[in-house]
């Protein structure tokens, strides 16, 4: 009777990783992430902000669409908006919020802090420079005009429907997004193929994207989008004008940052804190 063969072993292996190799594969991933130059950082940056920016502007062609229901623009919406992160997982990119995740090698001493703090940094700016350069890009398309101009009026109501929150609301937005955000990073480490990438973080992205979570990377496009459209352009389309006033009141540059700042903030607790250093606690080697 002949033996197994190592195929025949192969073959019953699971077609995806354990929980606790998602864990290696995450320190891995963040070790990896500290051993690029900062220019290869910075431009990886830049693309991831390009990608992400590239999904949102997916997403407001189905918000400029009124007569969709709201659970169903909200759900398509997610599902558009989901294209920028696959790209980032897929294509390779360097995004801010994903990033969080490096805490859990920094807290086994794989790196250290200060590295994490590092490619943080370098690429917040670069994720920044990025979803800016879509902005102009999309000015420059006219991109804004799109369907008689609902897509600039979507551009402009995303914006001040972000700004107008509570700061306790976005705060706690940035938390429960990047809670999905990193899992759905964290579970695509678990793919074997891109068709298993895709499916393990599809799901996420469009859940935080439909519940109206936030995050600092994306409304570093739909903001100062939203701004271009209200000013730069001059597009108002079928807003009701006793609403524009109020709305060129909330839909600031100051507006914008305070948002982000605030979204930042929640987004780095809900990566780091509640995927990264819980999985840290539940899979890392005691010495």
């Amino acid at each position: 009777m002949e033996g197994i063969s190592a195929q025949d072993i192969a073959a019953t292996k699971p077609d995806c990783r354990g929980a606790a190799a998602l864990f290696a594969q995450a320190q891995n991933v963040a070790i990896g992430k500290t051993k690029l130059t900062p220019l290869s950082t910075f431009a990886l940056a830049v693309m991831a902000g390009m990608l992400i920016a590239t999904g949102a502007t997916f997403m407001l062609l189905v918000k400029g669409d009124t007569n969709l229901g709201f659970a169903a623009s909200q759900l398509l919406g997610g599902l558009c908006f989901s294209l920028g992160l696959l790209c980032v997982i897929i294509a390779g990119a360097e995004l801010f919020t994903g990033n969080c995740l490096m805490v859990c090698a920094a807290a086994d001493k794989k790196i250290s802090w200060g590295a994490v703090l590092k490619n943080w940094g370098i690429v917040y700016v670069g994720n920044l420079v990025g979803s800016l350069l879509m902005v102009a890009i999309l000015l420059g398309a006219n991109y804004a005009g799109m369907a008689g101009g609902a897509v600039g009026d979507a551009m402009i109501n995303v914006a001040n429907s972000k700004i107008s929150l509570s700061p306790s609301a976005i705060f706690f937005r940035g938390i429960m997004c990047n809670w999905l955000v990193c899992l759905a990073v964290w579970m695509g480490f678990a793919g074997r193929t891109v068709i298993d990438k895709v499916f393990t973080s599809i799901f996420p992205v469009m859940a935080f994207v439909a519940c109206g979570f936030e995050h600092c990377v994306a409304n570093m496009f739909f903001l100062p989008m939203g701004i271009a459209a209200l000013n730069t352009v001059g597009y108002t389309g079928e807003i009701d004008p006793a609403k524009l006033d109020a709305i060129m009141q909330t839909v600031t540059a100051g507006g914008a940052c305070y948002n982000i700042a605030l979204a930042t903030l929640g987004n780095i607790v809900g990566g780091a804190i509640l995927v990264g250093m819980i999985y840290w606690v539940a899979y890392h080697k005691k010495a």
